[in-house]
């Protein structure tokens, strides 16, 4: 009898609004990699969409879910995408423009066919029967309070999933294809915003303000 390979799973995404749909596909097991990121740049992303109570955790930590960008499709609302680089830098974070539910994070084009998305706006239930329940930690120290014993993720490790990711790409290139970028130009689908230094500082202080409120009830 000849062995049969399990089916991809599917996890639904929708907005708030329901402008944005979208679904994840993955493979059984997962190949992707369960994050909690407590960066200063993930926070900042949070406030400034307003929403860091549905996105931050008790220790302010983002929950993603490393994967390949193409396993991410979009059915409805491409034009109601939006995205914002808090830092300058080539990294872009996206959202819906209408009602500010974050997406994904990307890097700034389709050559790094890397997308990590931001699992608050799934259910939590469905996202670990899909992707199971484990996670690793980054960026600790930027975050609030001391989560205690957890397992860590080391940015070599990282970075080598993203070059493995590139290289595969390059002899494959339906891996390039992502939802939030043009296929023929490989860029985004929305121009990405710039944040003003000032606008960058207001949400740090607001950030250092929340992290102090979260520590405080623990």
């Amino acid at each position: 009898m000849t062995p049969t390979t399990n089916p991809p799973q599917a996890l639904e995404f929708q907005c708030e609004c329901g402008a944005i749909h979208g679904v994840v596909r993955e493979s059984f097991p997962p190949n992707g990699r369960r994050l909690v990121c407590h960066c200063n740049d993930c926070q900042a992303f949070a406030h400034y969409l307003d929403r860091e109570k549905q996105i931050l955790d008790d220790h302010a930590g983002t929950h993603v879910y490393q994967m390949d960008s193409s396993k991410f499709t979009i059915s409805k609302g491409q034009d109601k995408l939006a995205c914002v680089t808090v830092t300058g830098g080539p990294l872009l974070r996206w959202y819906c423009a209408t009602c500010k539910t974050p997406i994904a994070n990307t890097l700034s084009s389709t050559r790094f066919p890397f997308l990590s998305l931001i699992l608050s706006a799934f259910d939590q239930g469905k996202t670990d029967a899909m992707l199971g329940s484990a996670v690793e930690h980054v960026a600790i120290p930027s975050g609030a309070g001391d989560p205690g014993k957890v397992k860590t993720a080391g940015m070599a490790g990282m970075l080598w999933q993203l070059l493995v990711r590139v290289i595969k790409a390059r002899f494959n290139p339906e891996l390039k294809k992502s939802p939030l970028f043009d296929d023929a130009t490989g860029k985004p689908l929305a121009e990405p915003i710039k944040l003003e230094r000032s606008e960058r500082l207001a949400i740090d202080e607001k950030a250092d303000i929340y992290r102090e409120v979260l520590a405080e009830a623990q």
